[in-house]
């Protein structure tokens, strides 16, 4: 056999090939577009059921969210309760006394509330 004949018995397997490829192709596709009324009808069955169970599981996991954060609040309040405890404790208590300006005049930045006076000046 020479080299032209072998390319030529390549080049028409390939060919043939090819076309065997396509042949299969449109015949798998045939067959889908015949089922396509059964299968439409599956999807549209499996995703009313897992769309329920999605609905379902939501509302379970709404309800678990709900108790946990309430858990979290409930926690947090009683971490910051102990700590204004604890500092409440550490706070040493310090008394200021404020004394009354000998000569009844106001000082700078001394309102007249602080006296219990009315707010016209002394002369």
């Amino acid at each position: 056999m020479t080299i032209t004949d072998e390319i030529r018995k390549t080049v028409t397997t390939a060919t043939y090939a090819a076309a065997g490829t396509a042949d299969l192709a449109a015949e798998k596709l045939r067959e889908l577009r015949s089922h396509a009324p059964e299968l439409r009808e599956q999807a549209q069955s499996t995703f009313r059921v897992y769309a329920a169970k999605a609905k379902e599981t939501y509302g379970e996991l709404s309800e678990r969210g709900k108790g946990a954060v309430e858990t979290w609040r409930a926690e947090r309040a009683a971490r910051e309760a102990e700590e204004a405890r604890e500092q409440e404790a550490s706070t040493p208590e310090v008394i200021v006394e404020r004394a009354e300006p000998e000569n009844g005049r106001l000082t700078k930045g001394e309102s007249t509330e602080d006296k219990g006076e009315d707010a016209s000046p002394r002369v």
